[in-house]
């Protein structure tokens, strides 16, 4: 998670939230400087991810072909890029100071301090946790010790002990006062501040499908005394199987008592089945996985343990979701003006691509209806057209589906089927791919006419425009992007066509010129 570096602002980076990263100094060193003053903060040196929200800058700052592309395309992730001189000038000097940009001011400013480990001359068990504050600047933890200068907390457990350093944190000088109340913090992670402002639950409390990792030393300490007699245990057995560990037991009076970390679904470990499905719709690899657990020591499953759970558990669930997912999709889609698009996608560049898989989605609900997976060498042709003609005829005759559009990218394989077996199917283009081919185009041009590239990203935003303002006409499209011809030949009237004038504001003879 990044935070904002500009004192007072307790922003946070999340989902469609992009924050800017600052200047470089040698290259931008003016920009740089304004950069760190902004920040109001004392001895500030930024590293390379130190970031600002984008709150601090105006619209005119950033680049105004990137906003234009992100109001057309609100769906799409896009980057908005800043301008070469923006600074951030806008601040937030009246934002109310709440606890939680107090402790993220702490994460920010605390430094690590190295402090040399002394045994203790105590053999009793002392635990003082009692904060006091010592000035504005500095929050200490006291401990009721016999060297009044010790700074921290001595903990001894079985002549083990146990010094824990802590730390000073340099407050603002306003925010900070006699009065104020702040909590003590050991490190630059929010875990450890989530972990002191935690609290103690009661047992009943905890999630039943909850899982721990817990370490075989402190599991075994459970496994003293007998669990029916209380009496001593004389033997203990102990087997593995995955991440499951399994206890047998013997005491003095000869109970014998067996106890599992998993529950079991027939002779496989419900544990194992869950970590195997978690590896597998999470997106991390095996391989990845493994090396994890050895350099944990944790138990863990081989590979065929979860090809096997992948085949017969995961697998027929997530084909079960999905069938239910597609039946219902399906059902919905039929009360209404059906409008689909479809595009493929292959495993690998080029001609050496050996799989295709082709996706149907519904344009109303953006939402996937059908999908299928084909191999080279199914088919003869080309794969792409293959399965998307495998998907139409399936979707309108054996579901019956009434198809209104489809919408597809410029395939010549699939133009030509909809337009044979189809017609009734209105087949409109993907506007993305149009703009794609088009700046490959331009981008040849460039070469041998270099005025093209402070062109090209007006152009495409241009041909987005032109197709939100056409109504679905085809021809009111063309003529709107042909226009941009007699914009760039400075010429904004002219007589042919449905389309005689551009559409924007009367432009003076300086800023054409």
């Amino acid at each position: 998670m990044t935070l904002c570096c500009v004192y007072g602002c307790s922003s946070y980076s999340g989902k469609n939230v992009q924050f800017f990263s600052f200047p470089r100094k040698d290259k931008h060193h003016g920009t740089f400087k304004k950069w760190v003053s902004f920040c109001k903060r004392k001895n500030f040196v930024p590293s390379s991810g130190t970031r600002i929200c984008p709150k601090h800058f105006r619209t005119e700052d950033m680049n105004q072909s990137d906003l234009l592309r992100k109001q057309l395309m609100p769906n799409e992730n896009i980057r908005i890029r800043l301008n070469a001189d923006a600074v951030p000038t806008v601040s937030f000097d009246d934002e109310k100071i709440t606890p939680n940009t107090v402790r993220r001011q702490l994460l920010r400013t605390s430094t690590q301090k190295k402090v040399k480990l002394q045994p203790s001359t105590s053999t009793n068990i002392i635990c003082m946790n009692n904060c006091q504050e010592q000035n504005s600047e500095e929050y200490l933890i006291n401990t009721n010790v016999e060297n009044k200068n010790d700074k921290g907390i001595q903990c001894d457990m079985d002549n083990e002990t146990n010094t824990d350093a802590t730390e000073s944190f340099d407050f603002p000088s306003d925010i900070s006062s006699p009065d104020d109340e702040s909590e003590t913090t050991y490190g630059e992670d929010e875990e450890q501040l989530d972990y002191l402002s935690a609290k103690t639950h009661s047992l009943e409390k905890v999630d039943r499908n909850a899982s721990f990792i817990v370490f075989y030393d402190c599991l075994s300490e459970l496994f003293i005394h007998c669990r029916q007699c209380i009496s001593k245990i004389i033997s203990k057995t102990y087997f593995t199987q995955g991440a499951l560990l399994s206890i047998t037991t013997v005491c003095n009076k000869g109970h014998k008592l067996q106890w599992s970390s998993q529950k079991k679904i027939g002779r496989r470990p419900q544990g194992n089945i869950l970590i195997g499905s978690a590896l597998m719709l999470s997106g991390v690899f095996f391989t990845q996985m493994t090396a994890f657990c050895q350099s944990l020591n944790l138990s863990f499953f081989s590979r065929p343990v979860y090809d096997n759970i992948i085949k017969y558990f995961t697998g027929r669930v997530i084909c079960e979701v999905w069938d239910d997912h597609r039946k219902k999709k399906l059902r919905i889609t039929k009360n209404s003006d059906i409008w689909l698009s479809g595009d493929g996608q292959f495993d690998s560049p080029g001609f050496c691509a050996k799989y295709c898989t082709y996706s149907i989605m519904d344009l109303h609900t953006s939402k996937i209806i059908d999908f299928k997976l084909v191999q080279k060498g199914m088919f003869q042709g080309d794969l792409e057209r293959k399965v998307c003609e495998l998907l139409l005829e399936n979707l309108t005759k054996e579901e019956n589906m009434k198809i209104k559009l489809f919408l597809s990218d410029r395939h010549k394989g699939i133009r030509y089927y909809l337009r044979t077996q189809h017609p009734e199917i209105e087949h409109e283009f993907d506007i993305w791919h149009l703009t794609k081919s088009l700046m490959k185009r331009l981008k040849t041009l460039e070469t041998k006419h270099p005025d093209v590239f402070l062109w090209k990203s007006s152009i495409n935003n241009h041909l987005w425009w032109s197709a939100q303002t056409c109504q679905g006409n085809g021809k009111i499209l063309v003529e709107h992007f042909l226009s941009v011809l007699h914009h760039i030949s400075n010429e904004h009237e002219w007589e042919s066509g449905e389309i005689k004038r551009c559409e924007h504001e009367s432009i003076s003879e300086k800023e054409s010129n």
